[in-house]
Order: C-alpha cells, then structure tokens, then sequence
C-alpha cells in the first residue's frame, strides 16, 4: 500500500468524523448541541499503549474508558515519520509534496555541493509594510514628518487663533515652530522602524482542518499546533502555535549556563558552544556577588542603521573631489563605525543579571526582577524585555535553576527565552489572530512557554542537566500545557477544539536508554534512581510508562470536565515511538554498495559533510532523517545519473537496502524503502528526497548521515 493511501486511510477515522461537521455549519444535525474535541499526543505510540495497559491492568482507567466505549487502533502514518512532516499530514489531511514541509532536515544546492538545510522552517527579511500590528503607521519616513507636521501646524493654528483673538502672525509663527518640530519627531520615530524585519517563516502551503471549519461557521480554537505559525487563518479560526515557533532571539532553542568552573575560560559576551543550541559563560565571583548579562535577540534595527552610515561615509570617500584631511577624517570614522557594528553583531541586546550569595541559597535579581533560591531548584518566570531602540522592544520569559551554590562551582541554568504571550513582537507572531495568545495568557491567568519545542531536550543530549531534571521540566510544561488546554475548553466560544501534547515525544526521545534494558545505554543502577514526578515517586525506569499515566489523566479530566453528550471525543498521535538501539551510516553503506565514492586519500574531515565526495563516480548520498537522493544529471552540480536511467537506479537500490543488514547480528535494517514519487505527489515533490528509508524497529539514521557524513573509522596505521 503507497503512503498516499496509508495518509488517507489513517485520516478517514479522524476526517468521516470531522469534516461532514464542518460542512453541515449551523444547518446540521449536530448544531445544537455538538462539538469536536481533538487531543494530540506527539509520540505516542500505539503498541506500548496496548501493552502498557494489558501488562498494568488499572493504571490506565481513561485510555480503557476510550478503548471500552469507542475504538482503539493504530493509524498508519506519512512517510518521514518526522513531527513537523506527520502534523503538518494530519492537521491537513495531504502528503508532504502538497504541504512543502519534507523533514527537519532538507536537502540544498545553493552552495553547489548537496548540505543539510532546515525543513520544517526557514527565514526570511520582510518589508516592514507587510506586517500589521505595528506601534506606527508604516508610512514613508516622509509621509510622516509631513503627518505629523501637517497635524501639528493647523491644530497649534486653530488653538492660538483662538486664544489670541486672531493674531494672525503669532498663531502662524508658532504653527510654523510646533508644525517643524512635529515633522522632525514624526521623522525620527519612523526611523526607529527599520526597512525589513527577520521572521521565521513556515514552509507549509496547505491549508488546515481548522480552516475549512472556520470557513463553514464552526468556530475553532486550537492550542499549541504544530506547522501552524506564520499562517493566515480565517475569521473564526483561534490558533495558538506550536512546533516551529521560534524562541525570543528567533533561535532554535538557544539555552545558557553561567558557571565559575575553570574548565571554561570564554567569558560573556563570547560564551562556549555546546554541540546543540547552548551556550557555556564562565562568569567570575568576586565578594559573594556576580556581575553578568543575559543576551537577547540581535539588534537589527541598529545593524541596520550602522550599515546605512558606514554605506554613506563609504561614498562619501570614493568621491573624487575630497580633500586628503576629509579623506582621513572619514576613514576614521568608518572605522568607528566598523568597530561598533561588529560589536552589536556580537552582542545584539542584553539585560543585566547580578547574583549574590547568601548563606544556602543565591538571589539573581534582572531587570527590577529579584528571586532568591536554593540550590536545586527553579526560579518562576522572570519577565525580561530587550530593547532594540525606544520604539522596539522584544518581550522575553525564560526560567533559571540554581544547579550549584559552590560545589564543586557556582552553577545556574538558564533556560530557552520564550517570546512573552503577552506581547509577542508584530515580526513574529506566535498565534493567529495577533492577539490570541495574549488573549489566553489574560482569561488563563498564566504564563506559558510560547518556543515551539518546549523542554529541554537538548540540554539533557549535551549532559548538561541530569534526566532528573530533565523531567521537572516535563513536568512543568505538562503542568501549564494541561490548565491552557483545560481552561480553553472551559469557553463557550468554540465547536472545533484541539489541543496538542508533546511531553510523550520528549520523554521518550531522551528516557529510553534507562526503560529498555537492551538499550546500549542502558544501565541499572542509573535506571533504578528514583525521583519524584507529579507527586509520585518513581525510578528511571518508569518514566515512560510515567508520562502515559499523566497522558491517560488529562484524558480523563477532559472526558469529565468537558465532554458532553453529543460531543465527539478523538485522541490521536502524529507517529508511534520505539527505543534506538543502533545507528546506521547511510552514506558510509553507499560506499561499501559502490552507490557513492570518496576521494583518495581520504580526508579525516570527511566525517563532518559530503565535502570529498568523488561526485564524478556517484550514483547516490543521503543526508537528512534517512534520505536517499541520486546525484543526478539536470539537478545536481555534478550529476551522473541520467533521468531515463533513474528508475533503475532507484529500483536496485531499493532492493540492495532491503537486503542489508547489521553486520553484527545478521538483523534486517530496513523494514520499507520508498521511491518517493510512487507515494507522494504535488507540486512540492521537488523537496523530498528520492528514497525514504523506513527502517526495522530499533534501527535510525546515524547523527552523521543527518548532515550528509561519513563515518571514518581508523585502520591503526594512519589510515582511514
């Protein structure tokens, strides 16, 4: 069966549901009364559903309750099973080449050689008159001085015609004097508004199952939706976004630690990268009391001027006529200008924190913010702004846990810095309409994490934090995702909700190697640590079948708190989830299938990316989430394989891949390969890879085959 029927049969138990909703309107049967209740867990697979319920009969009373009163079946899903891919099928009911969203990773030429490219984002620079929400009219810079000085001159003409009894030649000079000074502030604040903007952008081009409701008169209201951010939608139509909304700094998720520890030296603004999205500060303790900054977004707005008077001063020099001294004034000042903009590169914006010690417990005090806290544990929201210029400014939250007081350092993390619900910036917004997610934080009564993968993950993969940490940050954004969604549903402003979960996803992503006891991490005295968890006290082990238990609770608060008879109750996942036991280089079985050639001798570096591929000998490379693309004539740089030659190629290929296996223990690494033209189709098949691998369970795509590597492997004697 194609992946095309897979989609549609997967989706026929959520759409013949849904959609004959949406069409009926008002005019329906179900009008009166009727609703549509969608909850979305990412991750969450079928089978350890099932088994987790046959193997602990009663700890899971609501996914029984659904599975006794309704129906229970595993839904087949897109091809890459992938988050963004699998969210943006399901909330659209379409295959990644109608969406335009074909992984995380994407393919690119644009530097000639094939590179990893973000797919399920992107960005871009806007003209400033293409966003609404703006603080000022975006009018030209002189179009407002004459506004505001046109507006100026009549009124103070008006008023003092008034006041002196028509003395024509006073109310005149001083409409003049006010009319003057309110085109040059009129001129002055519009400079403060830059000609383009940064944005996150959104590759999916289908529109949502929300839309289509919204368009029948069936009002929507969808919480934390994945693929959902930069997209318009229709009146009616509440959409808080998820998955793929950047952070404050518009970053995937940049994260910070401040530490004295003398393993690092590099000091703010500069910092240590971490092989994620971290940054290690060493910071210095002098009395009790550290002096640092958190760092914000880039002030592009500044940037932006900074360029315009190095541009202006650079033309000023080459004219012909200038004089030597003038010459050497202006280079100076170039080089001023020079020097400040590449400290602004550096440095964007920043709030300043002070810690200071104290007994047990550190007080980190930011922007007129103080809290004290003891070692261990985590700060509330502290509420950050970071301020381009007078007019713009980025309203920022982030949470801080002091991780050591002194020993064996000084320690804190800071987590991602979320953009502020309450006034997301009009560049980027993270809801549709603008004013949603202000809108829920203020009925809510909340603040909420708004970065679209929200929990640290990442710090946890750079063994940075403990998985006890790891899952008191699970905890606190189950905790807050849970009350948004439970208070949302409480309004009576809807027909269509769906509410979206991920801590499944992330839990398992990162606590497998502690619930799987094949797992080649797996250790037991690790795994039996204990810690507690929403009140409960569990080892390692249990964090899986944890954070089910936690999913199967929130099911049953909504099924008692807000389902009503008639209402149509759906809990869905985008992908199922198993462990990870094994890597597979793709690109290094290409070479050993004789699909891809390297060039002699070979590069030590070529771990790192396709940068010493023999492309004159290569039929094929991967990179991405087990992506398969043939170097192809017409397409890429150097292609070798003719298109009639094409489906042969990708015919024996398919074949070979379906034959490999694991050289140690005979095992079949993949269980489906797909041509991707057979299974998907639309006017973005272009993006997608030409083969998806779908491989055997606890098989995955090496983190060196992500970015298009090889994995070199030394001979002992030199060689590789």
């Amino acid at each position: 069966m194609n992946d095309r029927k897979r989609l549609s049969k997967a989706l026929v138990a959520l759409f013949a549901l849904v959609l004959p909703f949406f069409l009926a309107g008002a005019k329906g049967p179900l009008a009166a009364d009727g609703r549509v209740i969608i909850l979305g867990f990412d991750g969450a697979d079928a089978r350890t559903v099932r088994q987790l319920m046959a193997e602990r009969p009663g700890d899971y009373p609501n996914f029984e309750r659904l599975a006794d009163q309704g129906s229970f079946a595993p839904l087949e899903i897109v091809a890459p099973p992938e988050s963004p891919v699998s969210w943006a099928a399901l909330n659209t009911g379409q295959n990644p080449a109608k969406t335009g969203v074909p992984g995380f990773v994407r393919r690119t030429l644009d530097g000639g050689n094939p590179m990893p490219g973000l797919g399920h984002l992107g960005d871009e620079r806007r003209p400033v008159e293409s966003f609404e929400n703006t603080p000022i009219p975006t009018w030209s810079p002189n179009v407002m001085a004459g506004v505001a000085g046109g507006a100026a001159f009549v009124l103070v003409l008006i008023l003092v015609l008034a006041i002196s009894r028509g003395r024509f030649v006073l109310s005149l000079v001083l409409a003049l004097v006010f009319g003057g000074a309110a085109a040059y502030g009129g001129l002055t604040i519009r400079g403060m508004l830059p000609e383009t903007l940064p944005r996150s952008t959104n590759p999916n081009q289908t529109r949502n199952l929300w839309d289509y409701a919204a368009d029948a008169g069936v009002e929507s209201i969808v919480i934390d939706a994945a693929q959902s951010f930069d997209m318009e939608a229709p009146e009616g139509a509440r959409v808080l976004s998820g998955l793929g909304v950047p952070d404050a700094r518009g970053k995937i998720g940049d994260w910070f630690i401040y530490t004295t520890s003398p393993d690092y030296t590099d000091r703010p603004p500069k910092g240590k990268g971490t092989s994620t999205a971290g940054t290690v500060f060493r910071v210095d303790e002098y009395d009790g009391k550290i002096q640092t900054k958190i760092f914000g977004p880039k002030n592009f707005w500044l940037e932006e001027k900074l360029q315009k008077e190095i541009k202006a001063v650079d033309d000023a020099i080459r004219n012909p006529t200038i004089s030597l001294d003038k010459s050497i004034e202006l280079t100076e000042q170039k080089r001023s200008l020079d020097d400040e903009l590449a400290r602004v590169k550096a440095e964007g914006t920043s709030v300043d924190m002070v810690i200071e010690k104290s007994g047990g417990s550190a007080t980190i005090q930011i922007g007129g913010q103080s809290q004290t806290l003891e070692e261990g544990e985590w700060s509330e929201f502290f509420e950050l702004t970071f301020e381009l210029n007078w007019l713009l400014k980025v309203q920022a939250l982030t949470r801080i846990r002091l991780v050591h007081l002194d020993d064996p350092h000084f320690e804190i993390f800071v987590n991602v810095l979320d953009i502020d619900p309450r006034n997301p910036p009009f560049w980027q917004s993270i809801s549709e309409p603008h004013g949603f997610a202000s809108e829920l934080a203020h009925d809510c009564d909340m603040l909420f994490e708004t970065y679209g993968w929200s929990t640290a993950t990442m710090p946890f993969k750079d063994k940075q934090i403990s998985p006890e940490v790891l899952m008191e940050e699970v905890e606190f954004t189950l905790g807050w995702r849970e009350e948004l969604v439970l208070k949302s549903l409480q309004r009576d402003d809807w027909r269509l909700f769906m509410g979206v979960f991920s801590t499944t996803d992330r839990v398992q992503h990162m606590m497998y190697q502690y619930y799987d006891e094949e797992h080649p991490l797996y250790d037991a005295a690790a795994a039996g640590r204990t810690m507690t968890f929403f009140g409960e006290t569990i080892e390692l082990r249990e964090a899986i079948p944890a954070i089910y238990r936690q999913m199967d609770r929130v099911v049953g608060r909504v099924l008692d708190e807000a389902v009503r008879d008639g209402d149509t109750f759906i809990v869905c996942s985008d992908h199922g989830f198993q462990s990870f036991r094994r890597q597979v280089n793709i690109n290094n079985w290409l070479v050993e299938a004789g699909y891809l050639a390297v060039k002699e001798p070979i590069n030590p570096r070529l771990d790192a990316a396709l940068l010493f591929v023999d492309w004159s000998k290569t039929q094929a490379y991967s990179l991405g989430m087990g992506f398969i693309y043939l170097n192809l004539q017409g397409r890429e740089p150097q292609g070798q394989v003719a298109p009639a030659e094409a489906d042969a190629v990708m015919a024996r290929l398919r074949d070979d891949l379906l034959q490999a296996t694991d050289p140690d223990t005979g095992a079949k690494i993949c269980k489906e390969v797909y041509v991707t033209k057979d299974v998907h189709s639309g006017p973005y098949l272009s993006m997608e890879a030409d083969l998806l691998l779908g491989f055997a369970p606890t098989y995955r795509i090496s983190w060196s085959s992500t970015s298009g590597g090889i994995h070199l492997v030394s001979d002992g004697d030199g060689g590789h």
